[in-house]
């Protein structure tokens, strides 16, 4: 029996190991501490100007200038949010945040000053060179089976239009929108996105934004208009923690919505921006909105609609006023034989309720937008602000609009064009104050003209 037993125990203690649960898998190891990743200015409600910053350190740097010093204080600390609540994309995961977003205002009197050794200006008192930018991630996208070669500068010419927009010193720089496009993980057999992130944590984040973008996010003070892809069903965690124009802490996405309902991290009171004392932009936040239509009865409607009313009031300000959403009303959807499709905005049945066919409040000169991935410059004859579409900042883009269609066309009743340009080449425009009004002059992303235009009053004419 004690020979036995020297066999069956052994057998005995294999056996209950099989039967054991397996042990967990080793954790995922900490990426190796940096520090700083990147600070720049930003215009925030108020109106005013804020400091942000992104750090992997447990704590906000300074802000240091010559004479004084200013802590920063966090926006949001890292943490682990669940998949986008709605998100329709065949994989998903949980959104991982590692960095601390931190944040101050621009100290009062000071001219220039740095963050953990990256040097910042105040903006100007009077911003008179815009570049603007949109729609500008790199697609992965697996509902669409749409994929962009991340890797390739041609394929995804970003950074190209990043290097031309230094070149410009600009005063300020503006995004309308759609930051964040690596939503699905690259293909195995495509080496153009090969190792790409994707999700909706700050690692697509940093690849689609703000590593390309850390040298002009330092150059020059930003005014960041929401996109639809940061809406809460995409990438809004993100967007609420670091580029929301609300400041202190950040808001959030909540997490678990009723179906029907709006989340409440998708509304953002409309804010201005002071470009001089008789111009300035009004930025709306149309991500949520989308093509679809927005009933009446709602409280989403009533919502947006009381937004409306507060943009008539900040248009009232100034004497020249110049809209950014995302989403376009007065432009046309591209299409692969050219022919102008009519704009589909949930954002066009509010602004007719709230300011008729004009779409706008007097004083509004242009309008200034992304979402079609291309570059179209519409003047009107009848009275409507002129229309930038500035979407071709590096996502892929399919389709063109043929311009003597476009100009026998109205986008919304009523709006009779007499000016239309456009162009599919991926680029930036530069607009710049005149005594009139602006010059607007498009680029590609090597710096070529591609158009010029004149914008007086709300007068566009291109050449």
């Amino acid at each position: 029996m004690i020979h036995l037993a020297r066999f069956l125990l052994p057998a005995l203690a294999l056996t209950l190991a099989g039967c054991a649960a397996p042990p967990p898998p080793p954790a995922e190891p900490a990426p190796p501490r940096t520090g700083l990743q990147e600070a720049w200015v930003q215009a925030v409600a108020g109106p005013g100007w804020a400091v942000r910053a992104l750090t992997d350190d447990d704590s906000c740097p300074a802000l240091q200038w010559d004479g004084g010093s200013a802590a920063m204080q966090t926006r949001s600390a890292p943490g682990l949010e669940p998949p986008p609540p709605g998100n329709s994309q065949p994989e998903r995961k949980p959104s991982r945040f590692t960095l601390r977003a931190c944040e101050a205002p621009w100290p009062q009197g000071v001219a220039a000053l740095t963050v953990g050794g990256i040097a910042l200006k105040a903006p100007a008192s009077e911003l008179l060179r815009i570049v603007v930018i949109g729609d500008t991630g790199c697609r992965l996208k697996a509902s669409e089976n749409d994929f962009q070669p991340c890797n390739d500068a041609y394929g995804w010419p970003f950074p190209r239009v990043l290097a031309q927009a230094l070149q410009l010193k600009p005063d300020l720089v503006v995004h309308v929108g759609d930051y964040h496009y690596r939503e699905s993980p690259c293909p195995a057999d495509m080496a153009g996105c090969a190792g790409s992130p994707w999700g909706y944590g700050d690692d697509t984040w940093q690849a689609d934004l703000f590593q390309p973008a850390k040298a002009l996010l330092a150059a020059a003070p930003w005014v960041f208009v929401r996109g639809n892809h940061e809406a809460c069903n995409r990438a809004g965690q993100g967007w609420l923690r670091y580029l929301d124009a609300t400041p202190g802490a950040a808001r959030r996405c909540e997490t678990a919505m009723a179906s029907g309902q709006v989340n409440p991290g998708d509304f953002t009171p409309p804010f201005a921006v002071p470009l001089s004392p008789r111009s300035q932009l009004i930025v709306f936040d149309s991500a949520e909105i989308g093509g679809g239509k927005v009933p009446r009865d709602s409280a989403a409607w009533a919502r947006w609609r009381q937004q409306l009313d507060v943009v008539a009031t900040l248009a009232a300000d100034r004497a020249q006023s110049l809209f950014l959403s995302h989403h376009p009303s007065l432009a046309f959807a591209p299409s692969l034989l050219g022919s102008p499709g009519l704009p589909r905005s949930g954002l066009t049945p509010l602004l007719q309720d709230a300011f008729g066919p004009r779409l706008y409040p007097p004083g509004v000169q242009a309008v200034l937008q992304g979402h079609l991935h291309i570059h179209e410059a519409l003047g009107f004859a009848s009275n409507h602000p002129a229309s930038l579409v500035i979407g071709n900042g590096g996502s892929a883009a399919s389709g063109r609009v043929n311009a003597a269609a476009a100009l026998k066309t109205e986008p919304v009743p009523g709006a009779r064009l007499e000016t239309f340009h456009s162009h599919t080449e991926f680029g930036l425009t530069l607009l710049s104050a005149t005594p009139q009004g602006w010059h607007v002059q498009a680029y590609d992303a090597l710096g070529q003209p591609l158009a010029r235009c004149t914008l007086a009053g709300q007068k566009l004419r291109c050449s």
